[in-house]
């Protein structure tokens, strides 16, 4: 069995939604101490084999100039991480790469198996554009596609066309997963999967609750893991983390 969670952790910034505390903007600089450390402590009662993290900090003064993804992967026994900043190497957006703190801000995926044939896919719109492809053996081989998608309907949609189009280039299993910003409910991945081999299992029991965001009280389902459908998933699990604005997807899965 491969244990697979995929989390916005918002920077570790330690908020939990509610909307005032999005009015604290003195948590962009100076976030609570520690807060990565317990998150760390709540991932090793889990021990994952993958680790997909949105909005995490590569070294910035919010994350006092240590890279994020590193120490979740010294602290969490892993062997492999790729991280990527997550705005547009092209165009007018390319700025946001230069500018303090936004520099650094990043997804990433963190692995204890070796990770190989790592690419970069640029979307066409929004200003949160990269799709990590990373793939992995567990033992067979699995892709993994980490998004953010945008806020935007509009720019969603076309997003997610592009993303069909990338899922059904792949020729091994899929994992697509991360914070799709799905403000209008799942109905917004009908189309993707219907177009791809992927599979939502978020209703494999009938106690799960797939919200996700705001982790103070979930009402809205924007983070998704969704697989090939030749991945059995035994288990999938919105876990009630309260270190961020959204709440991460544990997924136990094995290859037929």
């Amino acid at each position: 069995m491969v244990k697979l969670i995929c989390y916005n952790i918002e920077y570790c910034e330690g908020i939990q939604g509610r909307w005032y505390q999005y009015l604290n903007l003195w948590r962009i600089f100076f976030p609570p101490k520690g807060l990565d450390q317990k998150i760390v402590d709540a991932l090793r009662k889990i021990k994952p084999d993958i680790l997909a993290l949105v909005e995490v900090d590569t070294g910035s003064i919010r994350a006092r100039k240590k890279d994020e993804v590193q120490f979740f992967e010294q602290e969490l026994g892993m062997k492999d991480f790729v991280e990527m900043i997550k705005y547009p190497f092209k165009g007018w957006l390319k700025f946001l790469r230069f500018i303090p703190i936004l520099r650094k801000q990043a997804n990433a995926i963190i692995s204890k198996y070796k990770i190989s044939n790592i690419k970069c896919h640029t979307l066409n719109k929004g200003a949160k554009r990269i799709v990590i492809e990373a793939t992995i053996y567990c033992p067979k081989a699995v892709t993994l596609l980490l998004v953010h998608l945008a806020l935007g309907r509009k720019t969603r949609e076309k997003q997610l066309k592009e993303l069909i189009k990338i899922v059904n280039s792949i020729k091994n299993n899929v994992i697509l997963m991360g914070d799709f910003n799905t403000f209008n409910g799942s109905c917004e991945i009908k189309q993707l999967l219907k177009m791809t081999n992927l599979k939502d299992s978020a209703r494999l029991h009938h106690h799960t609750i797939s919200s996700t965001q705001p982790s103070c009280r979930p009402k809205r389902r924007l983070d998704y893991v969704l697989t090939s459908k030749k991945i059995k998933v035994k288990h999938y699990e919105v876990l009630k983390y309260p270190f961020s604005d959204h709440m991460p997807v544990f997924v136990e899965f094995d290859l037929r």
